[in-house]
């Protein structure tokens, strides 16, 4: 099994160092939770990357400013000798956006959200998985407020893109067409308290719900979908109400019966984990243990829901846990030496 990791090659902060070469990739053991090294594409701070397994592509974002080369950089992956990942760069795209931080796979097309132009663009995509041309450009207007999209996901029941605006403390909502242009549903915005700052964001498997995780404050929204116009069902901390103070949250994942909620912190670096009871609906924070590291930022289940890996940023490492049975966490190890680790992905069958 590959996992892909996208990390920043210049140093951003003191607490988010540039130590990576590109895009990386790691044969993981689903026996024992190891990583072993493959290879990398070399490319300019892929701090979000997805991947399209069908076609063996890997798609990362250049999160620097446009006059920098803002955009997003494409490459498709197999095996050379001794086992060796290779990645073949097939095409990349510039954007008018700065800072974009994150890339979703939409049919046949990339959604790129650019925090610091506040700006969504859709890509097209070749038959073969390489970068077309950028067929849209959004710009996000919030009155008084500074727009910064952050992340998407893409709803394929619904034709739907939800996208989460830290900057205005919104969850906007776009149709789509077939044709992947996109179209905001302003009456369905949803505003969260102010100062909440939706970062990160994951469809339930039923398709029922979305579940959003803020950077400040230390809370989480589940959002149902269920009825017409979106609604916030419930908004729940999701560390212990004593360290809420100043709090960085990261990402969100779901394991694949959507019970178990996990998601990162950064400035205590540490994971919680909640359990979802969708049907009342309920969620309940349950454990938060350390990350393994420091700065964690993206963490990924493994398919088969036995291992989470979190990415720390700040000491270049990835914590491999062991899930149990009901979805509580153990730290198994630890690995080193993974240069400012950002995103993670996988790209199963090569």
């Amino acid at each position: 099994m590959l996992l892909i990791v996208g990390g920043y090659t210049a140093t951003m902060s003191d607490d988010a160092p540039g130590k990576a070469s590109g895009i990386s990739a790691y044969d993981f053991s689903p026996k024992d939770g190891r990583l072993e090294y493959r290879g990398h594409g070399k490319t300019t701070n892929p701090s979000y990357t997805c991947t399209d397994p069908a076609r063996r592509m890997v798609y990362g974002v250049r999160e620097c400013s446009r006059q920098d080369g803002a955009g997003v950089t494409a490459f498709r992956l197999q095996r050379g000798k001794g086992n060796k990942v290779v990645f073949e760069p097939t095409s990349n795209v510039s954007l008018e956006g700065d800072a974009p931080c994150h890339v979703a796979l939409a049919e046949r097309s990339l959604i790129v959200s650019c925090y610091a132009s506040g700006t969504v663009h859709v890509v097209s995509l070749e038959d073969d998985g390489r970068i077309g041309e950028v067929r849209q450009r959004i710009t996000l207007s919030a009155g008084e407020a500074d727009p910064h999209a952050h992340c998407s996901v893409y709803d394929a029941a619904r034709s739907r893109v939800y996208l989460c605006d830290l900057g205005s403390d919104r969850l906007r909502i776009f149709d789509r067409s077939p044709d992947g242009l996109l179209t905001e549903r302003r009456d369905w915005t949803i505003h969260f308290p102010e100062g909440s700052g939706p970062r990160h964001l994951v469809l339930h498997p039923s398709g029922e719900y979305l579940l959003v995780n803020f950077e400040y404050r230390g809370r989480l929204a589940l959002v149902d979908l269920r009825e017409g116009a979106p609604r916030v069902a419930l908004n729940v901390p999701t560390l212990p109400e004593r360290v809420v103070e100043g709090t960085s949250g990261a990402a969100i994942r779901l394991d694949r019966g959507g019970r178990n909620v996990y998601v990162s912190e950064r400035k205590y670096s540490v994971i919680s984990a909640l359990r979802l009871e969708a049907a009342k609906p309920l969620l309940t924070l349950r454990d938060t243990l350390p990350s393994g590291g420091l700065r964690p930022r993206d963490i990924l289940l493994s398919p088969d829901d036995q291992w989470l890996l979190a990415a720390n940023l700040q000491d270049h490492s990835i914590g491999v846990f062991r899930v149990g049975a009901g979805g509580g966490l153990r730290l198994n190890h630890v690995i080193r030496k993974v240069p400012s680790p950002t995103s993670l992905a996988w790209m199963p069958g090569l």
